[in-house]
């Protein structure tokens, strides 16, 4: 009697997530959140240079829970990488935090011992702080952060060159959003089409 051979049936291929649940990952929204918030900060800082600083004091440590958040899935699941992330995190963004109430308290206007600098120029120096802080962030963590990085400094020099001018950063904003949307979509066919040609 003729023995009976088992064929393995094939496995059914898994269906590449569409490219909507591709570009909005949750390491992408938290991208996404920092562009919007740097981006109320840019319009806010043309309208009120002044009370506008409290808005990045307050920013500062959001971008770093923002970096923890995302990369926490990108370590080695162990409390040793864990806690290494947060310690880094928090001596990252808290000396750019220390340089901007720093630059607060020389600043002219508020009742300070020193008055080195006025509102202009501590505005801009504040948006040249974060902005570096994330390109850092950007280089060691995610390349992304480096867009948010370019973004806001473009928002610092704005602020400085010109005045009234919160339409124009809108429109940065939006091109910038465009640029990265289109860049993701291309890529993604990209990838797609080279997995086409890979496979028999």
């Amino acid at each position: 009697m003729p023995e009976l051979e088992l064929v393995p049936t094939p496995e059914p291929a898994t269906a590449r997530p569409s490219l909507w649940r591709r570009l909005f990952r949750p390491r992408d929204i938290g991208f996404y959140l920092m562009i919007v918030l740097a981006w109320i900060g840019a319009v806010y800082t043309t309208y009120d240079m002044q009370t506008s600083r409290w808005y990045w004091h307050w920013l500062i440590p959001i971008f770093g829970l923002i970096c923890i958040i995302t990369q926490w899935n990108n370590v080695e699941p162990t409390l040793k990488s864990r806690l290494s992330l947060i310690a880094r995190q928090i001596l990252h963004w808290g000396a750019a935090l220390a340089l901007a109430f720093l630059l607060y308290m020389v600043s002219a206007g508020h009742n300070n011992i020193i008055d080195l600098i006025d509102d202009r120029q501590g505005s801009f120096m504040m948006t040249y702080t974060i902005a570096l802080s994330a390109f850092l962030a950007g280089i060691y963590y995610d390349w992304r952060l480096c867009v948010v990085a370019v973004f806001i400094l473009i928002g610092g020099i704005v602020n400085v060159a010109f005045s009234n001018l919160a339409p124009l950063m809108v429109w940065v904003g939006l091109g910038l959003v465009i640029i990265y949307f289109v860049g993701a979509w291309l890529y993604n066919l990209w990838q797609e089409r080279q997995a086409a040609q890979a496979s028999p």
